[in-house]
């Protein structure tokens, strides 16, 4: 009766070190993630019947910039936004915010921290520059899962091509995620590779013994693919500001201010992110502003990549609330390693809007040289 109770206790010690190991569950000791994106788009419509109306000769340009760093004592956040509406035969408009924070954590073995930030917008609608500072508490970490992401897609490629009997253990991974997020520490790529392929060799799962130079080679994309970061984690705070300068050109008010992040991948192919903040005076309820991002990538395989984002802003000035909604959707599909095809849709409601505006763009992009 004991021998078969150590047995099916040694059956339980191996089937639980043979699953993989939940991504959210990995800790790295320094998450440094950045993230920036830029997009531009013309029109030109010269109506052949003679109508000014008609006519249409307008841009956008966007560029965002998102920074998270985090270590076990302290981190910061900057994110950076800007939008330009240009019309040449109407009105242009802009919008541009600044937002960063550095929060210092109670203790390195907690989540609690307390932060110090500043926030600054500008917009054409605007009578002045908004600038204000706050503090404040909050609780939640990020981390970085990106090496672990990386280490289970390499695994996931390899065993899929049948080149690995059977996916790596847990503990395999584990060492694969600690050398590749260790990348800074090896002189050149390869000397990076040359660690992976050791530690994939000596697992004993590699079918022929060897990785030879495709495995090599798709382990090297993989590896290089500085576009692919995962992440899980939450945090949430709360704190005082003060106006430096009141957009409406009004008095500089005392604020309350607040915002939350959430993050989370069960698989390297998904994201999910979650971000939104609240500030006003006192008095939240005449005047307050309030933003709320949702955002899905998810890879469907090698070739082709969807994106979703759902964005949501409002303004209260005087208890007259005024919201924009905006949706993306975009599909990538990389038949090519040289070649890119991306067909996007984007929709957006504004105040005084009578309809959503809708934008469908088709681009392809194909490398020659």
């Amino acid at each position: 009766m004991r021998r078969a109770l150590a047995v099916l206790a040694g059956l339980v010690v191996v089937t639980v070190a043979a699953q993989a190991v939940p991504l959210c569950d990995y800790r790295s000791p320094l998450t440094d993630l950045s993230d920036l994106l830029m997009s531009f788009s013309y029109q030109y419509v010269n109506d052949p019947y003679g109508s000014k109306e008609r006519d249409i000769n307008a841009g956008q340009f966007r560029v965002d910039y998102k920074r998270l760093f985090d270590t076990p004592e302290y981190g910061f956040d900057i994110e950076l936004s800007n939008k330009l509406d240009i019309s040449l035969l109407g009105d242009s408009a802009y919008l541009t915010s600044a937002d960063g924070s550095y929060k210092r954590y109670l203790t390195p073995d907690e989540d609690a921290f307390a932060f110090a930030g500043a926030s600054a917008r500008s917009s054409s609608s605007f009578s002045s520059l908004g600038v204000s500072i706050n503090a404040g508490l909050g609780l939640g970490r990020f981390t970085d899962v990106t090496p672990l992401a990386l280490a289970t897609r390499i695994d996931d490629d390899l065993f899929r091509r049948q080149k690995l009997t059977s996916h790596l253990r847990a503990a395999d991974l584990q060492i694969l995620a600690y050398e590749i997020g260790g990348r800074d520490t090896y002189l050149t790529q390869a000397d990076l590779l040359l660690a992976v392929e050791q530690i994939i060799e000596s697992s004993g799962f590699a079918k022929s013994g060897t990785l030879d130079a495709f495995d090599m080679s798709r382990i090297d994309d993989y590896l290089s693919d500085t576009g692919f970061t995962r992440y899980c984690g939450w945090d949430a705070k709360v704190g005082v500001g003060y106006e430096i300068l009141d957009p409406s050109g009004g008095p500089r008010d005392i604020l309350l201010t607040g915002a939350f992040n959430y993050a989370f991948t069960t698989a390297p192919d998904a994201q999910f992110l979650v971000n939104g903040s609240f500030s006003g005076p006192a008095d939240l309820f005449t005047t307050n502003r309030v933003d709320l991002d949702a955002e899905y990538d998810f890879i469907v395989s090698q070739f082709l990549n969807l994106k979703a984002k759902y964005t949501f802003s409002r303004e209260t000035w005087a208890s007259s609330p005024t919201d924009v909604h905006r949706i993306d959707v975009e599909a990538v599909l990389t038949p090519l390693e040289s070649a890119d095809v991306s067909l996007s849709l984007s929709l957006e409601h504004k105040p005084y809007y009578l309809e959503w505006s809708v934008d469908i763009r088709l681009g392809i992009s194909i490398q020659l040289l």
